[in-house]
């Protein structure tokens, strides 16, 4: 097929045109309607309830009044999380938390080697190169790199481990160059490099644009609606520009309306676009009921998007050998696909026997150092049980869930706001608490107002196992924190909490905060009775340091209460 084919030219031109132009456009896009999203939340936090009763906090005032003096002594244990790891024996709440990404990421695995290995067959048989063991692995190995991305956003939390997956990578093509170079003289090191860097710079530098953590959770959704928008611009030019009448037709229309030449061309490109944006607004559409039907989540949403990109990509140099090996990167990422569900419903990763539900407070000031924590936290506790938290603008690019960010662009994020007591009790009915198809629980976050969130922290306590409160940076201006920690120690055993601290603490404060309270608990309060003892884990600057640490008393409490 001659290169001036037009099928072939808008494979190899207006693909990759549409791919980078969409993912670059969709970075500022996502910043700016993340940016609306989180302005959007802080007004309804802002705002009232319509039907709220009396405050839990008057109500606790007076149950606190009348409450006899607590007996015993309450206690303050301080965990160093530097070097308070691996001090016991892992249980094995805590061994299934640390071994279940990895395991996930063995089933990725596979996908990839079924990616791979049909990505190489097509690169030999579309150039009738003779197949050769030693070449036909290498080229298995070059089409393995997305394994390494995969692997960093489902397994690996620490940037050190990383850094060491994408070097393994590195070294195992280096050996298999160095087999290829002593066995074939005609080959030589630079033309290894340049295959490489050929194959996998340009996607990956494409798909970064849309993984970085504070656009991740909405960039796959906007990236798919900006190509299909970007693809209606280019298609009705295309289609014109094959019926020349036609196209003088339109261009007469548009001279008739005082437009130059200039102009029409730029309508046109925008009556496309706007064509295409619309069925771009159903396939979000189609993304939010699967989502809600579990047939994806956030996880697989992203690496979905990953794969069949550089599936694509892939597939576009191959279109110079005939335009149906385009099809080749979308048969390799049905095969990754196929692979990759089939190895879940195998129960490599299975699931637990009974969830631990996880409830996430922190202080909402914090922004990146709440992100970074609460993703490295999560990505293990969601092989475990469901997360819930009480949104706040700090995780509003990590949470977002598709149906909420598309009632957002909708103008309805207002019904996802409890504004009383019986949306809550709704809510509460309305958790999902079932595992996805790969094993992992959801975060189920709750919109509050500001005379709601209190009843709604008294409802999420008592419903969850576990209590993980991010004291980062507290201090006497973070009345709603300390609020929280009279609220646990009135309703929640004090053996189901972690409390997370740092140099940036006031530790003073803390501590009277906390007997401040276990003094003013009511009688019906779960530590009356019991020994009251608060275990906080100190974190070193880096959080993803002390992870395994965090962990390990989170594992160890929610094991000792299921005893």
């Amino acid at each position: 097929m001659p290169a001036t084919d037009p099928t072939t030219i808008a494979l190899t031109g207006q693909l990759p045109f549409i791919l980078s132009t969409g993912a670059i456009l969709a970075l500022p896009l996502s910043y700016l309607l993340l940016r609306l999203y989180r302005r959007a939340l802080l007004k309804g936090m802002n705002r009232s309830g319509e039907k709220t009763g009396r405050g839990r906090e008057t109500a606790r005032a007076e149950q606190a009044e009348a409450a006899p003096t607590p007996a015993g002594e309450f206690r303050l244990t301080v965990l160093d999380a530097s070097s308070s790891a691996g001090r016991e024996g892992a249980g094995p709440l805590l061994r299934r938390a640390r071994s279940s990404p990895w395991r996930a990421g063995l089933v990725y695995g596979a996908g990839a080697a079924a990616f791979a290995a049909i990505m190489a067959f097509s690169f030999l048989r579309s150039s009738n190169t003779e197949f050769l063991p030693l070449r036909y692995l290498i080229l298995f190995w070059v089409y393995t790199w997305p394994l390494v991305l995969t692997l960093s956003l489902v397994a690996a939390t620490r940037r050190r481990t990383k850094l060491l997956l994408a070097a393994a990578h590195g070294v195992v093509f280096v050996a298999l160059g160095a087999a290829v170079l002593a066995r074939s003289p005609d080959s030589s090191i630079g033309q290894l490099a340049v295959l490489w860097l050929s194959t996998n710079l340009p996607p990956t530098l494409l798909l970064l644009v849309f993984l970085i953590r504070k656009v991740r959770a909405v960039g796959p959704l906007v990236v798919t609606f900006m190509v299909m928008a970007l693809t209606g611009s280019n298609l009705l030019l295309s289609v014109l520009d094959r019926h020349q009448g036609l196209l003088r037709s339109v261009a007469d229309v548009g001279f008739s309306l005082g437009l130059g030449g200039t102009a029409v061309f730029w309508a046109l490109n925008l009556i496309g676009f706007l064509l295409f944006a619309v069925l771009g607004w159903f396939a979000l559409q189609w993304v939010r009921r699967r989502y809600l039907a579990k047939g994806t989540n956030d996880q697989s949403l992203i690496l979905d998007a990953l794969w069949l990109l550089f599936g694509i990509t892939y597939s576009i140099g191959l279109v110079f050998e005939g335009a149906i090996w385009i099809l080749s990167g979308l048969a390799a990422f049905g095969a990754y696909k196929a692979t990759v569900l089939a190895g879940f419903r195998m129960g490599v990763v299975d699931a637990p026997s009974r969830s631990a539900r996880l409830l996430v407070l922190r202080v909402f000031s914090l922004g990146k150092r709440s992100e970074e924590l609460f993703d490295a936290v999560t990505r293990h506790w969601r092989y475990l049980g469901d997360v819930r938290l009480i949104s706040g603008p700090d995780l509003a690019a990590t949470t977002v869930e598709p149906h909420e960010f598309l009632d957002f662009l909708s103008g309805r994020l207002d019904r996802q706001f409890i504004d009383g007591t019986e949306a809550l009790e709704q809510r509460i009915k309305e958790l999902d608490t079932r595992p996805d198809f790969d094993g992992r629980f959801r975060v189920n976050d709750f919109f509050c107002h500001d005379d709601t969130w209190q009843m709604t922290l008294g409802r999420l306590v008592g419903t969850s196992d576990m209590v993980l409160m991010d004291l980062r940076g507290f201090s006497p201006q973070n009345a709603g924190c300390a609020y929280e920690l009279h609220e646990l120690v009135n309703t929640a055993p004090l053996e189901r909490v972690v409390i997370a601290m740092d140099a940036t603490t006031d530790a003073g404060f803390l501590e009277r905060t906390l007997r401040d309270a276990w003094a003013a608990m009511p009688p019906d309060s779960p530590n009356r009775s019991a020994k009251a003892e608060a275990h906080i884990v100190r974190l070193p600057p880096s959080a993803e340091q002390g992870l395994v640490a965090l962990l390990e008393l989170l594992c160890t409490a929610a094991e000792s209460t299921d005893a």
